[in-house]
């Protein structure tokens, strides 16, 4: 098993129980709209890093292939 696997269900089932705990404390009619909003501000933030995390990745791989010397083409010998 893959230990970035497990790391992530360990995550999510971590997020999960946090979300329960915080849904259960909350008052009941108003609690749920606290918690949707709650939970929609927390992923749009994750999904904010997750975008960013990709985009510098893709931003260093063209930065190494903009930096990498060009190999000289030789003209060809008749």
């Amino acid at each position: 098993m893959n230990r970035k696997s497990v790391i992530g269900a360990i995550i999510g089932a971590a997020t999960a129980g946090g979300w329960l705990v915080v849904d259960l404390m909350l008052p009941e009619p108003i609690g749920d709209y606290l918690l949707f909003i709650l939970m929609g501000v927390t992923n749009m933030a994750i999904g904010w890093q997750v975008g960013r995390l990709f985009g510098k990745s893709r931003g260093t791989e063209k930065n190494k292939a903009l930096e990498s010397p060009a190999k000289e083409l030789k003209p060809a010998q008749h």
